[in-house]
């Protein structure tokens, strides 16, 4: 009975895999091809097939060669999508065939990390490495979402979907700056020079970088700010900032302060005002009321630090660390917003119901 759950669950998760890895290993075979390699060994572009493959999964790479030393962690969170869609794929034709919610989750969890584990080991040499601790912690956390149920509760769900429209919304901010600026993208672009098939890969590759860039985006909307490299910072209030990749989506970076872009994070106090009201709407005692305000308080603050921490990494050399949103800083302003809205929806009304009766005696 084991190793036939076993062999299903693996015939799933290789299958999962090679969904993934073949693409790949077609795009580094032609790259590869296509660029005049003076030897005929296929096994480097075949290992960054793999290093492709576990950079979709957002494994961070320790590099260390002649030419570059470094870390790796700011990795597009597009590219997450794919896995995570294989993943829950296969898990539920792995249920579909052992009919056992927990047992298929279990098999197909160990089974995906024993076989990432192997690709990592395999692939990895004296030039590159994966971090295995935040590397399985990410993955382990993919597999979690992928394998669970999508029946939120309500309670849950308004947060989730009111947090992507904003989300939404400072990806649409992003994408009107980066329209005002189209010619400093075009200007970065031609200093590139990425050709025919570079382009189209440089297109696919910001493509899927844009959640990281919407995340930032929100993160100045609501006067946290992100970094861009060592010693910078880059706020509504404050622009310390020296030199950038040439990155033609960078083309959309603030040219300076911006005071007037914190009136937008009135979309944060809309957010706290509808989701607590909602919790005060119900019909349950206090201490229950208190409980459900806290666990949104903490699904909020600790769900804006985890997508900070994802979002957020080492560009491989030193003067690009870190680059993103800071977890902590994004943390505390979720946590004053909500803090703020919680305490005026209780001390209005009463400040309210006390000017009433003032004005009732004096008349």
């Amino acid at each position: 009975m084991v190793a036939r759950r076993f062999l299903i669950s693996l015939q799933q998760v290789i299958r999962s895999v090679l969904i993934i890895l073949f693409p790949l290993a077609f795009i580094t075979l032609f790259a590869w091809a296509t660029a005049g390699s003076t030897y005929g060994s296929t096994a480097d572009p075949m290992r960054a097939a793999v290093w492709l493959w576990l950079g979709s999964h957002l494994a961070p790479f320790n590099i260390t060669s002649n030419e570059v030393t470094g870390y790796l962690s700011y990795l597009p969170l597009g590219a997450a999508i794919l896995p995570w869609l294989s993943m829950r794929v296969g898990y539920k034709r792995v249920y579909e065939e052992i009919k056992n919610k927990k047992i298929s989750r279990a098999y197909f969890i160990l089974t995906y990390t024993f076989v990432y584990s192997l690709f990592a080991f395999v692939a990895s040499n004296s030039q590159v490495s994966i971090d295995w601790l935040r590397g399985l912690i990410i993955l382990f956390l993919l597999l979690f979402v992928a394998t669970t149920a999508t029946n939120f509760q309500a309670l849950i769900k308004l947060p989730g979907y009111m947090f992507l429209i904003i989300l939404g919304v400072s990806g649409l901010l992003f994408s009107i700056s980066l329209i005002l600026n189209f010619s400093i993208a075009q200007n970065l672009t031609i200093v590139l020079h990425p050709g025919i098939i570079g382009g189209l890969l440089l297109l696919v590759l910001q493509i899927l970088y844009l959640p990281n860039l919407f995340i930032a985006t929100f993160s100045y909307v609501s006067g946290a700010g992100f970094s861009l490299g060592n010693a910078t910072d880059v706020t509504p209030f404050i622009f310390n900032l020296r030199e950038i990749p040439a990155i033609p989506a960078l083309a959309a970076l603030p040219a300076g302060t911006n005071p007037w872009v914190v009136t937008l994070s009135v979309m944060l106090v809309a957010y706290s005002v509808i989701n607590l009201n909602r919790v005060n709407r119900l019909q349950i005692d206090k201490k229950s009321k208190q409980q459900l305000v806290l666990r949104f308080l903490l699904l909020s603050v600790l769900g804006s630090a985890l997508l900070a921490f994802i979002s957020s990494g080492s560009l491989i050399s030193a003067n690009m660390n870190p680059v993103g949103v800071n977890p902590l800083r994004i943390s505390l302003i979720m946590f004053a917003h909500i803090t703020i809205a919680y305490l005026l929806m209780l001390l209005l009304p009463k400040l309210l119901k006390k000017k009433s009766n003032q004005s009732r005696l004096e008349s």
